[in-house]
């Protein structure tokens, strides 16, 4: 979760659907600076699981290779349902959430892409009967053309280290991890907020029926959606 300096929203890092394993926190983000520009962006909280498959249990081996996670990590962790408790749990803790799951405050969720809350999750929630907790009916997708090339002046390509990179920022550790691609998309947002964006408004969202704006309930429209999210990534 990051705070954020002087007007605009608080950014909530996403909840990644790619497990995730214990990654320190950069130094800069750790802590509000000294001495404070007249907008900023730091680390308050952080949370961090992996998550138990149960659909498909056993890991590909290009899973491994990928993300470099391996079947005892996850084999031992919580599965989505013990991990979504924990995570409103921590939200709650840190002030974000009431009892219920409303947000609290002026806030949102920052996401490299839509897939992650507009389909990963939200569809295997459903498919598993799970509730959606109510925080999570919109988002800031920084690859909206309205953030990353309104503020930077170029499409972000080349995929999440190469735009890291291109803003300044260093990359820092292994790509394609959950907290590594959280913690490095946390740094495009610290960047845009240093350099004057304000972040005043979500770029995507789900109506009353738990359904992403302008998504009609016909199956081929939710697989056209679908597809759109893997496109993404």
């Amino acid at each position: 979760a990051l705070r954020l300096l002087e007007g605009g929203r608080d950014v909530e890092q996403k909840l990644d659907d790619e497990c995730s394993c214990n990654i320190p926190i950069p130094h800069d983000l750790r802590s509000p600076p000294q001495r404070p520009s007249r907008r900023d962006a730091w680390c308050i909280s952080i949370f961090d699981s992996f998550v138990k498959p149960t659909l498909n249990p056993v890991l590909t081996q290009f899973s491994i290779e990928l993300t470099a996670i391996t079947q005892d990590m996850v084999d031992t962790a919580p599965t989505i349902d013990q991990v979504i408790v924990k995570y409103m749990k921590w939200l709650r803790g840190i002030g974000l959430v009431d009892n219920d799951g409303n947000r609290i405050g002026n806030w949102t969720f920052a996401t490299w892409g839509d897939v992650d809350l507009m389909s990963t999750l939200r569809l295997e929630l459903q498919h598993k009967s799970i509730g959606l907790p109510p925080c999570f009916d919109r988002w800031i997708n920084l690859k909206d053309d309205s953030m990353f090339k309104r503020h930077f002046g170029h499409e972000p390509r080349g995929g999440l280290r190469a735009c890291v990179e291109s803003v300044g920022a260093s990359w820092e550790g292994r790509a394609h991890n959950g907290l590594v691609d959280s913690i490095n998309t946390a740094k495009i947002v610290r960047c845009m907020v240093q350099t004057g964006f304000r972040f005043t408004r979500s770029t995507r969202g789900l109506d009353k029926d738990g359904l992403p704006f302008g998504l009609k309930k016909r199956n081929g429209e939710k697989t056209r959606v679908m597809q759109k999210g893997r496109d993404e990534n």
